[in-house]
């Protein structure tokens, strides 16, 4: 009993969870700030007065929904995330009007919707809607999905070879953080993305890099750049509007 209670993959609350913190609670303090920061620069006017107060109310609420998700249970994670959402979604549309009218200029708006919209599909992919799993059973669905006539013995005496690594079925569309655990154990690069792009077609590069976390989104880029040319894969768009799939 001691042993399952060990490899539990459970936290007590979200301010314990490294992940969330450093890519979602400081990633949120910073475009906050960034927000105010902009704002104290804005000529303050009768036609603009009113649209700044009201983005420096969406700013504080934000803020105060980020610093309450960091206290939340593991069965209070999808009602507070989406307490949260709610509020970047107010901040965001705040914003938008503003830039619309001319307060804040369109390239500065692009920026921090691009941020805040990292956020909102990086809660979406890794925590709204998904329960703690154990190893244990993490494992058991990988073997069973990569070689359904595996059997339950481990003990081998070959060694596998590293560039002939069996490659993981992923369900189609599931990129959560299980998934990335999946992934992970894939240690060539270009087959973790690829391994991304199956499950997950017509994928951006943020898309991949919400995955494989351990590598910058310029990385990614390069790595997609060089699958391209082998014709491994297929790039539909341009720049920053660009979607990857493995080629069939």
């Amino acid at each position: 009993m001691d042993k399952e209670k060990d490899i539990q993959l459970t936290i007590q609350n979200l301010s314990q969870d490294s992940n969330y913190f450093n890519n979602v609670f400081k990633k949120t303090e910073k475009i906050l700030s960034v927000t105010l920061y902009i704002l104290a620069e804005l000529h303050d006017d009768k036609k603009t007065n009113l649209q700044i107060e009201t983005i420096k109310d969406k700013v504080m609420k934000a803020h105060e929904s980020a610093l309450g998700t960091l206290s939340l249970q593991p069965q209070q994670l999808d009602h507070g995330l989406s307490a949260f959402q709610y509020q970047l979604v107010g901040l965001e549309s705040s914003l938008r009007i503003a830039q619309m009218s001319g307060v804040i200029p369109l390239d500065i708006f692009q920026l921090l919707q691009e941020q805040i919209d990292t956020i909102y599909r990086y809660l979406n992919n890794h925590y709204v809607k998904r329960s703690p799993v154990s190893v244990e059973e993490l494992t058991q669905t990988v073997v069973a999905k990569s070689n359904p006539n595996a059997t339950t013995n481990t003990k081998s005496t070959s060694k596998p070879s590293a560039r002939r690594q069996q490659r993981v079925q992923i369900p189609a569309g599931d990129i959560s953080t299980d998934a990335y655990l999946v992934y992970s154990q894939l240690t060539d690069r270009a087959e973790r993305i690829k391994t991304v792009l199956e499950a997950k077609p017509q994928a951006t590069v943020k898309d991949v890099a919400e995955v494989i976390t351990d590598v910058s989104e310029k990385t990614i880029q390069r790595e997609l750049n060089s699958l391209i040319e082998k014709g491994q894969v297929i790039r539909e768009g341009e720049r920053r509007w660009s979607k990857y799939s493995v080629s069939k």
